[in-house]
């Protein structure tokens, strides 16, 4: 699960364009100025890179109750396990 996190962490990364500082898990995810757009160029990145399905919905708010970037990384790996 470490090569996931540091793929997940390298994608987001790439699509932060509010980040100051380094991000981590504990990064929250208002600070990385991430719009809509970004967010759908990050699953598609995900999906693509890491074979997980996202399941996404345009009309909600993909993030829901997630505060932090470790928030973020915890869900995708919960999808990546098998059922």
């Amino acid at each position: 699960m470490a090569e996931m996190e540091a793929a997940l962490l390298e994608i987001i990364k790439n699509h932060a364009v509010g980040l100051t500082g380094p991000l981590t898990r504990e990064t929250p995810v208002s600070d990385l100025g991430i719009d809509s757009f970004a967010v759908v160029e990050i699953i598609y990145e995900v999906e693509e890179k890491l074979h997980v399905e996202v399941p996404f919905n345009a009309n909600e708010n993909p993030f829901g109750e997630m505060k932090s970037v470790g928030d973020l990384i915890d869900a995708l790996q919960k999808l990546a396990k098998p059922a």
